[in-house]
């Protein structure tokens, strides 16, 4: 299965409602690896499908990877 990309500007307009993080924040949660992503050339793009798969929290994240 191909994975699904998202650009970080159009994943943060779809994921939150009311106040939108600014574009630095996730910049810096995704180089950070708060949110699944990858940088391809200078863009940053949020792995769709690994992202649904989360929490937010770290414990309980990797309790149901099995790390």
């Amino acid at each position: 299965m191909i994975p699904r990309l998202m650009s970080l500007q159009q994943w943060r307009r779809e994921r939150f409602a009311g106040r939108i993080p600014s574009e630095n924040t996730v910049k810096r949660w995704a180089k950070n690896g708060d949110i699944p992503a990858k940088k391809i050339g200078k863009t940053w793009f949020v792995l769709v499908q690994e992202e649904i798969g989360t929490t937010g929290d770290e414990l309980v994240d990797r309790i149901l990877k099995g790390s």
